[in-house]
């Protein structure tokens, strides 16, 4: 029987109760760098960089398998503007649509973990929100990722469920739409802000929060007085 805690170790904590780390984090930071050609643009985004995005689509065919988010790192930066200018922007319309496609020699498996640990395949359902990931395997021909999402309960009273989606491929690529998002919403008034934004997020800089956000528009003005 398959364990969280051989098969996705970073993500074990978030489904078993652990005395100590398993995983060592420096670690699998230099594991990602050695990898970085292969990966392409998916590493910068990678170790919690896409957490509490909501899931706008999941997608399979018999080829390709595309998860569709609203990258939460912009969605905060966007509020974060929307705040200091008093912008009249509705909440809803801030969708900063990202896409992680897999293709060819695809494989694609749903599970639930139980209180020890083990893996139970389930049938693909509907999911919500993006929680973590752990690349797992990366060689020549092949990249494996095994995804941690949420899945929301229809009734509101009861709590909804931790899934795992283990998704393999010879490919894997990243399609980034949040700068026509942007564009669409903000026009090129607030260009400088996002410009700076981007710069700090692509530097590694944690910038998912909202206060951290606050702190950027901050530092941007007094850069440019």
């Amino acid at each position: 029987m398959k364990n969280i805690k051989e098969i996705a170790p970073f993500l074990a904590d978030d489904f078993i109760d652990l005395e100590e780390s398993i995983f060592d984090v420096d670690y699998y930071a230099v594991f990602l760098e050695e990898k970085a050609e292969k990966l392409g643009i998916l590493k910068k985004y990678l170790i919690c960089k896409f957490h509490d995005s909501s899931i706008i689509n999941i997608s399979q065919n018999i080829n390709q398998f595309t998860i569709k988010i609203n990258d939460f790192s912009t969605h905060v930066f966007a509020d974060a503007i929307i705040e200091k200018f008093n912008l009249t922007i509705n909440h809803e319309n801030l969708l900063f649509p990202l896409s992680i496609e897999f293709k060819d020699n695809l494989k694609v498996n749903y599970f639930e973990v139980d209180e020890d640990g083990i893996l139970h395949e389930i049938a693909p359902i509907t999911l919500d929100e993006y929680l973590y990931e752990q690349v797992t395997k990366v060689e020549d021909d092949k990249i494996e990722v095994v995804f941690h999402f949420w899945k929301s309960n229809a009734d509101e009273n009861k709590h909804g469920k931790r899934v795992l989606v283990i998704v393999s491929a010879s490919e894997i690529s990243v399609i980034e739409e949040q700068e026509k998002a942007w564009l669409d919403l903000f026009g090129k008034e607030y260009d400088n802000y996002y410009e700076y934004f981007k710069s700090q997020f692509n530097s590694g800089r944690y910038v998912s929060d909202y206060s951290e956000c606050m702190k950027l528009i901050k530092e941007f003005d007094d850069k440019n007085k």
